[in-house]
């Protein structure tokens, strides 16, 4: 008796489960066959949407879930009128957009855009909080999401321009666990004196934020970390280091792009800085040594007026920039030597803005998608070394500037 209410439960399972694969041999054990359902419903995926997401001008969205086919639109984010998406993350089973509810960046009160989405599909408008520091103004609009761990907590940080001018005047970055709720890091030290438009581009390495500052704060950056008691405004670059000769220019009116130096991790959490040598406009880049300081020496190979946006790197151990005018270069020896690539096809065409923004890798497809200017999208399933490696792709008829991508398998 006992086995044949046991045998009715598992069809129950069966019934219950019935889209999942569960092999049912006749020859197995009942307690075999309980191991072969719950394995099954352990191993099945759960990453049914996107693994490509996008974000640009005008309320865009891009999608792919082989990065060679991609959906385009303009009305998927709630609330989205005329207003801009600078940046996407994933993380804790999410992604994340942010940007302007209406018009640029440069626009203020109350016009904070994030938005939401487990699939890529259907996009929720998450409330944006206000700071106690800072009542008045409201909240701001957001320049960059990113998702990763701030002293062994994994969270979403997202970057906004600054409350007031002035030396140590804050910047609008909030905080969330989830991507659900969120809250102002009032206690992150402050840029110094530029633009109220000023921001930051985040990057995290061993549990500590590195946000670079752009627009008047060419040569600081934020280090912040709780945990460990670090919260503070630097100097950078550091003395001793030839990074002393870089330069930072102020960025485009449009479309908004990043022109401050950047930080990046790869895959084998090696941390680079990369910004533009002011004596020749040569772009150049650094490792950070294993012990957090900086070398007395730079690499090149980026070519003249190639400074660039965006970042990758795969599991074969090479890592990948893309910048102005459709270049892109490639280390294949964690950054000592890099070789630039003039084009990537046309990035753009005719367009007045020509330029690479974005890129991401993604280890589930071993491809990497790089998105830009006049809604230009490149992508490879190899390692490349040459502009033949690669696709070029524009979904038909859109031409708007894409600004981010993410994957959901970093």
């Amino acid at each position: 008796m006992k086995r044949i209410v046991l045998l009715l439960s598992i069809f129950q399972i069966l019934y219950c489960n019935q889209a999942k694969e569960v092999n049912i041999d006749a020859s197995q054990s009942l307690v075999g066959l309980g191991l072969d359902l719950t394995f099954s419903n352990q191993l099945q995926p759960t990453d049914t949407g996107a693994e490509f997401v996008a974000v640009g001008l005008v309320c865009s969205l891009w999608t792919s879930k082989d990065g060679t086919t991609w959906t385009a639109t303009s009305s998927a984010f709630p609330d989205c009128s005329g207003g801009e998406l600078y940046s996407v993350a994933y993380g804790n089973g999410l992604f994340v957009a942010v940007g302007t509810l209406s018009a640029a960046f440069t626009t203020r009160t109350n016009n904070c855009g994030l938005w939401t989405s487990a699939d890529a599909a259907t996009w929720t408008r998450i409330p944006c909080p206000n700071s106690a520091t800072y009542p008045t103004p409201g909240n701001l609009p957001l320049r960059t999401i990113t998702y990763g761990s701030v002293g062994g907590v994994n969270k979403f940080i997202a970057t906004g321009s600054k409350f007031v001018y002035g030396d140590g005047g804050k910047a609008y970055l909030i905080q969330s666990l989830d991507g659900v709720t969120w809250t102002v890091m009032e206690d992150v030290a402050g840029p110094d004196y530029g633009s109220v438009d000023a921001s930051c581009l985040i990057a995290f390495h061993n549990n500590i934020m590195y946000c670079s500052l752009e627009v008047g704060s060419y040569t600081a950056f934020i280090r912040y970390n709780p945990a460990a008691s670090i919260n503070a405004r630097e100097s950078f670059p550091p003395a001793g280091s030839s990074l002393e000769s870089m330069l930072w220019n102020p960025p485009t009116a449009s479309p908004y792009e990043m022109t401050t130096f950047q930080f990046f991790r790869s895959r084998s959490n090696d941390f680079y800085v990369v910004g533009t040598r002011s004596g020749d406009s040569v772009s150049v880049s650094s490792k950070m040594n294993s012990n957090g300081t900086w070398p007395a020496s730079v690499a090149t190979g980026f070519g003249t007026n190639n400074r660039p946006n965006g970042f990758a790197s795969d599991e074969s151990g090479n890592i990948y920039t893309f910048g102005y005018n459709c270049k892109w270069a490639y280390s294949s020896n964690q950054g000592t030597s890099w070789t630039s690539i003039n084009a990537l096809d046309t990035c753009g065409g005719s367009s007045g803005y020509n330029d690479w923004m974005s890129a991401v890798y993604s280890s589930k497809l071993n491809r990497i998608v790089v998105v830009g200017d006049s809604g230009s999208i490149g992508t490879t399933g190899v390692s490349p070394t040459l502009s033949s490696d690669w696709t070029y792709l524009q979904v038909p008829g859109i031409t708007l500037g894409i600004n981010s991508v993410t994957s959901r398998n970093k």
